[in-house]
């Protein structure tokens, strides 16, 4: 008898997340602390698959929000 679950059967919870796009980094910073001290979560720094620096806030280990900014053209 197998206790263990294999991925098929694991149940998975999804929190649903948002990507928040600032003017400058400085600013996706702001709106990461004041949104993780305004919910007591965490926050912490994350590079997206695009190569592009920003910040993700974090409940229960996943990631909510994450905040990064737009190049000036």
């Amino acid at each position: 008898m197998c206790l263990s679950k294999t991925v098929a059967q694991a149940e998975f919870t999804f929190v649903p997340m948002t990507t928040y796009y600032c003017r400058s980094i400085e600013e996706a910073l702001r709106r990461a602390k004041n949104t993780a001290r305004r919910l007591t979560l965490f926050y912490g720094g994350i590079t997206l698959p695009s190569g592009r620096k920003g910040f993700a806030v974090y409940r229960d280990g996943k990631v909510i929000e994450q905040y990064s900014y737009l190049k000036n053209s």
